[in-house]
């Protein structure tokens, strides 16, 4: 039988969560916010049959979701 205090983190382990810099979470917010629109643009514009701006929007998607992964490694390697 597990007592309850073993269950429990100890204080050290809560003290110790990292919190991320205000810059990448600005950049996270503005990544994700940018990548939904562009990607809303894209469908928008597929369905009315806009071909070249649903190209440019799919494209523009597509950097945003570059740039997510680069801010997502950028944070890995600050924080470890």
């Amino acid at each position: 039988m597990q007592h309850e205090a073993d269950s429990v983190p100890a204080e050290d382990e809560a003290a110790t969560v990292r919190q991320m810099p205000l810059g990448i979470v600005i950049a996270r917010i503005l990544i994700v916010s940018g990548m939904g629109f562009s990607a809303a643009f894209a469908i928008f514009f597929l369905v009315g049959a806009l071909w070249l701006p649903t190209l440019v929007s799919i494209g523009a998607t597509i950097v945003f979701v570059v740039l997510m992964f680069a801010i997502e490694r950028g944070a890995e390697g600050k924080a470890g």
